[in-house]
């Protein structure tokens, strides 16, 4: 039982892995940029209320799952096996 309960969270540790490393990333973005000058920022086209803008969209992981998601597909596929399986234990 326990390895089905580990397999059916699987969506949302790799959820919660995808949202780490973005968040990670994000930080590290705004860090960097934040080290720039103003006129170091202006040759990259922006400006210093655009950074978190933009490290917000260069941390996103094209194809990931939200965290929200993810737990709640996830519980659905558990609510769904356990529903399978009571219903199954039942004469017809």
């Amino acid at each position: 039982m326990q390895t089905n309960q580990t397999a059916a969270f699987s969506r949302t540790r790799a959820a919660f892995a995808n949202s780490a490393r973005s968040f990670q990333t994000r930080q590290q973005v705004v860090r960097e940029l934040a080290l720039l000058s103003d006129r170091a920022l202006a040759d990259l086209g922006l400006y210093r209320s655009d950074i978190r803008g933009f490290a917000r969209d260069a941390s996103r992981i094209p194809g990931a799952e939200s965290l929200i998601s993810a737990v709640l597909g996830d519980l659905r596929g558990l609510l769904r096996f356990h529903g399978t399986a009571s219903a199954a234990g039942r004469p017809i």
